[in-house]
């Protein structure tokens, strides 16, 4: 039970994090996000807001991580697809509220936050570029590349977001997926 608890704390704030940011959103908003008691937060993270929203960021970027890589079973461009399917299902259930709880993070001024988020881009353009590479981007491409898929689908959720439409994430798929046949094409 306890574990149910801090696992919706976490997944709540995360959501609450991508849809406002972490500075714009109190420890009592995300309890109650969470359907917990406030004192249940200071129980789970001894060290606050900043604990949570850390933990909040690192599970995020864990998931996208697994998601990466079923790139080397599946191929990278399957890989894209259920990345695009996570993000339109966000996008839509949330009516284009929600973005990256990552790149929310990123972009404040919280350094702590920012390294938080900094690692986690590291480590998706590290497992992206594994998995490019294993697939048979050369060598020299691959860490581009990499970079350049995570840009555009990052970009891609903004203008959604922006735009309240799931049609720059369609037409950024359509590209990056020409984009990696090209890269594979050698």
């Amino acid at each position: 039970m306890a574990r149910d608890t801090r696992t919706r704390m976490v997944h709540g704030a995360a959501r609450m994090v991508g849809t406002r940011g972490a500075g714009r959103t109190s420890l009592r908003e995300l309890a109650k996000e969470a359907g917990v008691p406030l004192g249940s937060t200071y129980h789970h993270f001894p060290g606050g807001k900043q604990q949570l929203v850390e933990e909040a960021v690192r599970t995020i970027g864990a998931h996208i991580t697994r998601i990466i890589e079923s790139g080397r079973e599946r191929g990278a461009g399957a890989a894209l697809d259920v990345l695009s399917q996570e993000w339109r299902a966000v996008l839509e259930s949330t009516e284009f509220r929600t973005g990256c709880a990552v790149l929310a993070v990123a972009t404040e001024d919280d350094e702590a936050l920012a390294g938080v988020a900094t690692e986690v881009f590291a480590s998706w353009e590290s497992g992206l570029e594994s998995v490019l590479a294993d697939a048979g981007v050369a060598s020299e491409r691959a860490p581009r590349l990499a970079r350049t898929l995570i840009a555009a689908v990052e970009g891609a959720v903004a203008l959604c977001r922006a735009e309240r439409s799931i049609a720059p994430l369609d037409d950024v798929m359509t590209e990056l997926h020409l984009l990696l046949a090209t890269a594979l094409d050698r």
